[in-house]
């Protein structure tokens, strides 16, 4: 009798926690009406920029269109002039970058939360490793709504073999080394 009550107890929690990925992804996210004009600026919004980031990351690309094209404009925006945040943009790093450009978004997202989470105390290693695992796990989540690009698939294969930190660190010790 037990064993019952807890399977029915982790089947509830399960779907609990299911549905409630579910009512994220179809939520509406709200860019907030921001004026950035310079580093200053930015400061302010850095709270509404992980919520975003993560809004982003859980919606599906078929949906919300409008919406999803204003938060990527506030992401872009803030990005470009945060002083909180120094984006690496290496095609050695972004291998994408060309295949398939929508995905940069998710990479600048990753990048930026870790560094606003981690107060720019990592190395941009570290950052880059978040803004792949950002993207990676985007286009895994939404696979058969992105567009196939093999540079982002070798850079799954490699994290699924445990080297891709391991690669970032090589090939970004100049930038994590000045």
């Amino acid at each position: 009798m037990n064993k019952k009550i807890l399977l029915l107890a982790v089947f509830v929690a399960l779907v609990g926690s299911g549905m409630k990925a579910q009512t994220m992804e179809y939520t509406k996210y709200v860019t907030p009406d921001y004026k950035i004009t310079n580093a200053a600026s930015c400061k302010p919004y850095n709270h509404n920029i992980t919520e975003c980031i993560h809004w982003l990351e859980n919606v599906s690309p078929n949906i919300f269109k409008e919406e999803q094209a204003k938060a990527k404009q506030f992401l872009t925006e803030w990005a470009t002039l945060s002083s909180d945040v120094q984006i690496v943009m290496d095609e050695k790093i972004v291998t994408f970058i060309n295949s398939s450009p929508d995905m940069i978004i998710y990479y600048i997202g990753g990048w930026a939360r870790k560094s606003i989470l981690t107060k720019n105390k990592l190395f941009k290693s570290d950052y880059a490793y978040a803004g792949l695992q950002s993207v990676i796990n985007y286009y895994k989540r939404y696979n058969k709504l992105v567009n196939y690009d093999a540079n982002i698939e070798k850079l799954i294969q490699l994290e699924e073999q445990g080297g891709l930190l391991i690669q970032l660190q090589k090939d970004m010790i100049k930038h994590d080394f000045r």
